[in-house]
């Protein structure tokens, strides 16, 4: 077998168009990527759009791979040609699945690839967005989501596992879920009873260049639906699967192996094979992959704040991985944690109809809860007034000065943002909730982090800006305050400094700090005067610049854009 990453496996997607040329020509190309790259397996894709392969060329196909000792797998995108069902238009190709030839035919590819491989991955096209008349008579009175979530249910039985395990006994299905997660259940993703259907999940963690894709994906997706995804089907996740569409820049690209990695992915796949097989990537990764694998090595588990996520949940798409962006680890996961960790609540969390009374169970333990504006505002409001007085108002404002704590009536601290953020405007009672965090204008000043108490727990309310974005755009004093509201108490550390940059902490005392940004920041680590920061690889402690008036030792951590540093913390 072709030897490997020490903490990764690394696997190249084929599609069907990708391994026309003979052999030679084949040879040629992977000489070049296995130069470069230690790729253990392939995916080699039966069927894409009009193309079907034959089982003659997959048998092929997978004997030239297992000659060069690579491990083969099957993979499926399951979409149907322009000139399928002529009248219905269907974006993407995706398939109808009330129409029997459609269904057929989709069946057929299932039972061949099944037939040659004994893991068969779909990949991230296996949803539905007909509206056909056929499908608009078996919606019936049902929503759109209700009738796709139970559609794709049936057929991931009925037209996937069934014939695949008729044909191959042996054959290990799995479900690759796309980047864009908070449109799943829409179009018929059914995460809370698929990944028990199928021998196991993948993740996609393409998140590209968001400010020119038609995806509206923060890169911090790249960490966070990984994890999502592993705590969803623990040991059942098989790896994250990235591409190089829409990566402006090299450093994109590779910031998504970073997140991957980061994200503790058992595997990495490359999409894909004709893409990258004449690229300037290829090496670029190779040398990545190479550091990121010791890196790899020297982390623990992730941890970090907890996300409710539940299955199906909407309302704030994403708004956790542009908090994310503020340095503020999350760990996410689509149930409500029974361990004595904060939790953020977002609208997403308005799905589970029992939220309050858990909210309830974690704060009278001596928690902590942070809930968006977002969640406040879909939430009746007899739900949320035991938590805080706050209410949502029809009113916007435009802040540019913040002003952050007060242990009387003057705040203590006083900043400005570049530029006028907008803001909602929510009423609240003075002194019935608490300010940390306000934005000024003129004479007046609204919420912005406000904090209340239940029973022996805290809970926090963050008011979001109507451009989740613009969160990022914030003074430093105000992220590293919200920071410091996410995170206190939870790690043997604290970061102050600006937006822009992703914190990955472990349980093990590691770190990991990732800028986002496009030019060079600086950011601080703060120690209890004891500990010592180490460099992650080198083991050698770094040089702290001061001591703090409370005693507590200062590092300054200066990155460039899209490169990161891991560290350790030494007692």
């Amino acid at each position: 077998m072709a030897s490997g990453y020490n903490n990764f496996d690394l696997a190249i997607y084929c599609t069907a168009s990708c391994l026309e040329n003979n052999f030679d020509q084949l040879s040629k190309e992977m000489d070049f990527f296995q130069k470069h790259l230690n790729v253990t397996k392939v995916y080699i894709e039966s069927h894409r759009g009009d193309t079907t392969l034959s089982k003659d060329r997959l048998l092929e196909l997978k004997k030239f791979f297992e000659s060069r000792q690579i491990k083969v797998a099957g993979g499926i995108t399951p979409t149907l040609g322009e000139d399928c069902r002529p009248g219905y238009n269907r974006h993407f190709g995706g398939i109808c699945y009330t129409d029997p030839a459609s269904r057929e035919k989709f069946q057929h590819v299932i039972e061949l690839t099944a037939s040659v491989f004994n893991e068969v991955i779909l990949d991230d096209f296996f949803f539905t967005n007909c509206g056909c008349d056929d499908c608009l008579t078996a919606k019936g009175d049902r929503t759109w989501e209700e009738f796709r979530l139970e559609l794709m249910k049936n057929v991931s039985e009925e037209l996937v596992i069934d014939p695949a395990k008729a044909v191959n006994p042996y054959v290990k299905m799995v479900i690759k879920y796309p980047n864009w997660n908070e449109s799943y259940a829409s179009s018929g993703y059914n995460t809370k009873e698929q990944p028990a259907i199928f021998d196991g999940i993948y993740t996609g963690t393409e998140t590209r260049n968001p400010a020119i894709s038609q995806q509206h994906i923060p890169r911090y997706a790249s960490y966070s639906l990984m994890r999502w995804m592993e705590n969803m089907s623990p040991e059942r996740n098989g790896g994250g699967w990235f591409d190089s569409l829409d990566c402006t820049y090299i450093d994109y690209y590779l910031e998504q192996a970073n997140l991957t990695v980061f994200s503790k992915a058992k595997e990495l796949t490359l999409f894909c094979y004709s893409i990258l097989k004449d690229s300037n990537y290829v090496p670029a990764l190779g040398f990545q992959l190479e550091k990121l694998d010791q890196l790899a090595e020297n982390v623990g588990n992730p941890i970090g704040v907890h996300v409710y996520e539940p299955h199906q949940g909407y309302g704030e798409g994403h708004l956790y991985d542009y908090l994310g962006m503020l340095g503020i680890p999350f760990e996410l996961s689509p149930e409500f944690p029974e361990t004595d960790v904060p939790v953020l609540v977002t609208a997403n969390a308005t799905m589970d109809e029992l939220i309050i009374e858990k909210m309830k169970a974690h704060l009278k333990r001596g928690n902590q809860v942070v809930m968006t504006s977002g969640f406040i505002e879909k939430m009746p409001p007899k739900d949320v007034e035991p938590f805080t007085t706050l209410r949502p108002t029809d009113k916007q404002m435009a802040i540019q000065q913040f002003a952050i704590d007060t242990s009387s009536c003057t705040f203590d601290t006083f900043t400005y943002a570049k530029e006028p953020i907008t803001y909602p405007v929510y009423d609240y009672s003075t002194n019935g909730t608490w300010q940390s965090v306000v934005g000024m204008n003129g004479q007046n000043n609204i919420p912005v982090v406000m904090y209340d108490h239940y029973s022996k727990g805290s809970i926090y309310s963050l008011i979001i800006p109507n451009d989740f974005a613009n969160l990022w755009k914030l003074p430093e004093d105000v992220i590293s305050k919200i920071r410091e509201v996410f995170t206190k108490g939870l790690f043997p550390y604290k970061i102050e400094g600006p937006g822009n940059v992703g914190l990955f902490s472990y349980d093990n005392q590691s770190l990991i700090l990732e800028s986002f940004d496009t030019v060079p920041r600086t950011w601080k680590i703060i120690l209890d005067k004891e500990q010592e920061l180490v460099d992650l690889i080198s083991d050698r402690a770094l040089e702290y610049e001061a001591i703090s008036e409370r005693d507590e030792k200062i590092y300054n951590i200066k990155i460039n854009p899209c490169n990161y540093k891991g560290f350790k913390i030494k007692s």
